[in-house]
């Protein structure tokens, strides 16, 4: 069954496959959900990770409400060893902003969550955190850039 998912001001159709797969619009992926708390799941598949809540019986991407059933793609996996899976994430611009403070450099080591730089947007600042313990292999923006919703901004490598 399709369902058309909006997330960050674009539309995608997204069909559940028999095989435990997930098409979205024309390329397929496996994804993994790990439950980290009671009302907090990451999602992880190709280079890509994201968070999803659950608010009042209602799912939350990124913070963007979307209606998907995300209980067939749940793994029970040790949270650590699978954030040791994943080699490589790029940090993007939730929102459009400024990059106000950029706080690690090239091959720096990270750990997971640890924050990586403060992006301001509509006079907010925004903590924008490691998704995986690392080392900082790139970095694409420099202070006082403006950036685009979804610009890379860091490359961290596990």
């Amino acid at each position: 069954m399709q369902k058309k998912v909006k997330f960050r001001g674009r539309e995608y159709i997204i069909t559940p496959l028999d095989d435990g797969k997930l098409k979205v619009d024309e390329h397929i992926y496996s994804p993994i959900v790990i439950q980290e708390t009671e009302k907090l799941y990451r999602v992880s598949f190709e280079d890509c990770q994201f968070n999803l809540e659950l608010i009042d019986g209602k799912l939350f991407l990124e913070g963007e409400e979307i209606d998907i059933e995300i209980k067939p793609y749940l793994k029970s996996v040790d949270t650590s060893a699978e954030s040791q899976r994943i080699k490589k994430a790029i940090v993007q611009a939730p929102i459009p902003g400024k990059i106000l403070q950029i706080l690690v450099k090239e091959q720096d080591h990270v750990e997971k969550e640890q924050l990586v730089l403060i992006l301001e947007a509509m006079k907010m600042k925004n903590r924008i955190l490691s998704p995986i313990k690392g080392k900082i292999t790139q970095i694409f923006v420099s202070v006082d850039d403006n950036v685009s919703q979804d610009q890379q901004l860091i490359k961290i490598e596990a």
